[in-house]
């Protein structure tokens, strides 16, 4: 019988969303026939496996749990935890040090897209367009007025690595910066200060299974507040709209530059990459490696609307990685 491990939780403040996400994973595979399908939760306090219904200790370096004097290792992985360390390429080289394959992205693209920053500066050697943006530390702080010379009010403040828009603000006024780079400081040790883009907000999936790619339907975003965060995310406050309202030259742009991307980095598994809509030219924020996955969210919700039963695509998933 094959072992899958659904892996959720972390160390980061999407803890709660990971957890979510886990469970909704579980729910699609545990009732394949052919795999015994078991949850690992990584956390501060305790790492630890649920498999008919007890719970065992995780030997993390070994990625295996005691069960009934038998060692089990899982076959494969399905790795929905966000951040560290399943997005940042921790548990990736984990997971290769025991040669168990795994949904996400390998060490060296999980370190890469993780680091927006370097990410951005990756897709702009591309020719992907995207924000101005400034890289600030502890170590540079004192030099922040002559940093952000190139960035316009408002801006937009955030850890340079994170998800979820914890610790993101937006930024209208020079005097309200450093109380804002102080709040993304307690979520990362490097800060990202970008310049905002006002254009229509829009988010793409992609699903890589094996040599086949899928790129799902555009949602629109239209928020409810300020800007795409955490609140509008999570709780409701924003409209998402799938298949979004896009111009048909802003659609075909945003399938040439993913596929520009996915050509010369190897991304796995499922990915959502955020774009700023400006006179039909999209400039991408981001790409999340290990993206939100419950009932709700807006990967799902793309699924859907291409047609695809969403727990097909999770098995199918990991079949591909068997």
């Amino acid at each position: 019988m094959v072992n899958i491990a659904v892996v959720f939780g972390g160390y980061s403040s999407e803890y709660e969303v990971s957890i979510k996400g886990g469970k909704f994973i579980y729910k699609n595979l545990k009732n394949n026939s052919d795999w015994n399908v078991y949850e690992v939760c990584i956390s501060k306090e305790k790492n630890f496996v649920r498999y008919n219904k007890k719970v065992y200790d995780l030997d993390y370096e070994s990625f295996s749990f005691n069960f009934n004097g038998t060692v089990i290792k899982p076959n494969a992985v399905f790795n929905i935890i966000h951040g560290d360390p399943g997005e940042n390429g921790d548990l990736a080289e984990i997971l290769e040090k025991n040669k168990i394959p795994q949904t996400a992205c390998d060490v060296s693209v999980s370190k890469l897209t993780s680091n927006k920053k370097k990410y951005i500066e990756f897709v702009n050697s591309l020719g992907i367009p995207s924000s101005k943006q400034v890289l600030i530390t502890n170590k540079n702080i004192d030099n922040l007025s002559s940093l952000i010379d190139s960035i316009s009010f408002p801006c937009i403040v955030k850890p340079n690595n994170g998800g979820s828009s914890i610790g993101v603000s937006k930024v209208y006024k020079s005097n309200e910066i450093n109380e804002k780079i102080q709040i993304a400081f307690k979520e990362d040790d490097e800060v990202l200060i970008e310049s905002f883009l006002d254009g229509q907000e829009v988010s793409v999936g992609v699903i890589q299974n094996k040599n086949k790619r899928i790129i799902l339907p555009i949602t629109e975003i239209i928020s409810n507040n300020d800007f795409f965060d955490y609140n509008a995310k999570y709780l409701g406050e924003s409209q998402e709209i799938t298949p979004g309202n896009i111009s048909e030259k802003s659609k075909k742009k945003i399938h040439e530059y993913l596929n520009i991307i996915y050509d010369n980095i190897n991304l796995n598994g499922i990915t959502r990459s955020e774009f700023i809509i400006i006179d039909d030219i999209p400039y991408i924020l981001e790409t999340n490696t290990v993206p939100g996955f419950t009932k709700q969210s807006i990967v799902p919700q793309q699924i859907e609307a291409q047609n695809l039963n969403i727990k097909d695509v999770i098995n199918d998933l990991v079949r591909s990685i068997l």
